[in-house]
């Protein structure tokens, strides 16, 4: 970053300031309560952002490649890092205090840019280490002026949703894995979602949920009876039969045992397999049901494991939750419930099919960027590349007016 004018702490310090005057909708935290913009504010808060990011463009430089780095170890690297995070806001303290009779070292990696490295991190929806490493490294490589881009996409996203959000809603972001109940102005709930592998995509939609149910069964979609659970069935039905597994002619709510002839009728399209309720349920022990064509609804699941991972696109398409008796607990509210009459229900042996009362729009939305609370700017992985096939889209239309 030699021989530029360093314009960068007036830049960075008007970001700060004039981004974090603004309250947005999408903040990163665990907590909740905290305030969210309305999603016509929040419009205005992301083209805020994106003009203050093509203002850094002018003092940006790609960092250099090279081995990840830590604490502790030196590197010519180091200092241009360090620039890049400052420049973002990133590094916003100074070097820790140094042993007597030794000299500043603008080469080490020291805990002040450990720390910013983290800040990154959680900005970009990385796994929180300190460490440079390759994923990290090929987000920094990621200029502002295509972050501002990717900020002006998302206003237009979020554009569309203004006019319809109204005072309660649900925003489950697939980017982000995540979902958020926000009530008159405040976010009261935030949970982690799993959506869609790239192959079975969870489509951007909007809705209500209008039923919870509680101990539900499931009925096996035709697509992953095909593909996956009749070759299981059929190699080893006893064990099928043990998980909970029947077959159900297809209009009919009656089940029988899977058999050769059963299976037959499975694999002619004449019946499918329905899983009964009980703790080894696929959707667990809460279901939320909202109207759609693509058949998407919100589950618990058996699979916690999978919360642990950064990115969680691991479904067929619909959406399980991580705390699916909290938001059951939401809804159900206003009618009278409270927590305890949810976990009975839940660990109950009935299935319970329960109408929600004052169902909240729910936005089933993609967004890979958004401006938290403190004004700062956060991205996320294009996974299933929606902004790029947009992108391309775009383009083609300019070229054929």
């Amino acid at each position: 970053m030699q021989g530029k004018p360093r314009r960068w702490p007036l830049l960075v310090a008007t970001l700060a300031v004039s981004i974090g005057a603004l309250s947005a909708s999408w903040a990163s935290g665990s907590n909740t309560g905290e305030a969210a913009l309305k999603p016509q504010a929040t419009v205005r808060a992301l083209q805020t952002a994106a003009a203050r990011y093509r203002d850094l463009a002018a003092d940006w430089q790609p960092p250099a490649a090279g081995e990840p780095l830590q604490q502790g170890v030196r590197s010519p690297r180091v200092a241009q890092l360090r620039e890049i995070l400052r420049l973002y806001g990133d590094y916003r303290g100074t070097p820790p205090p140094l042993p007597a009779n030794s000299q500043p070292d603008d080469h080490r990696y020291d805990s002040a840019l450990a720390r910013a490295v983290e800040n990154y991190q959680r900005r970009h929806g990385l796994e929180v280490t300190g460490n440079i490493d390759s994923a990290t490294l090929m987000q920094l490589s990621v200029s502002p002026a295509e972050r501002a881009h990717q900020l002006e996409v998302n206003a237009e996203r979020w554009q569309k949703l203004a006019a319809q959000a109204g005072e309660r809603y649900l925003l489950v972001n697939v980017p982000a894995y995540e979902l958020q109940l926000v009530e008159k102005g405040r976010v009261t709930l935030r949970m982690k979602t799993v959506v869609g592998k790239t192959s079975t995509r969870t489509p951007s939609l909007r809705s209500r949920i209008t039923n919870v149910v509680f101990n539900p069964t499931w009925t096996v979609p035709r697509s992953i009876l095909l593909t996956e659970l009749l070759p299981k069935a059929r190699n080893n039905p006893e064990a099928m039969h043990r998980h909970g597994y029947r077959v159900v002619n297809y209009g009919s709510s009656d089940t029988r045992p899977i058999s050769p002839e059963t299976l037959t009728r499975a694999a002619e399209g004449q019946a499918t397999l329905r899983q009964i309720s009980g703790p080894g349920n696929t959707l667990g022990h809460v279901k939320f049901i909202l109207p759609n064509k693509q058949a998407i609804f919100l589950h618990d699941t058996q699979a916690q494991s999978l919360f642990k991972h950064n990115e969680r696109a691991f479904s067929h398409g619909c959406i399980r939750l991580k705390e699916p008796e909290e938001l059951a607990y939401a809804l159900l509210r206003p009618q009278g419930w409270d927590r305890t009459r949810v976990a009975e229900a839940a660990t109950g042996d009935e299935t319970l099919n329960i109408r929600v009362e004052e169902p909240p729009r729910l936005f089933i939305s993609y967004l890979t960027a958004w401006v938290d609370g403190e004004g700062r700017a956060h991205f996320r992985r294009d996974i299933y590349q929606k902004d790029q096939r947009e992108d391309a889209s775009r383009a083609d239309s300019q070229a054929a007016d």
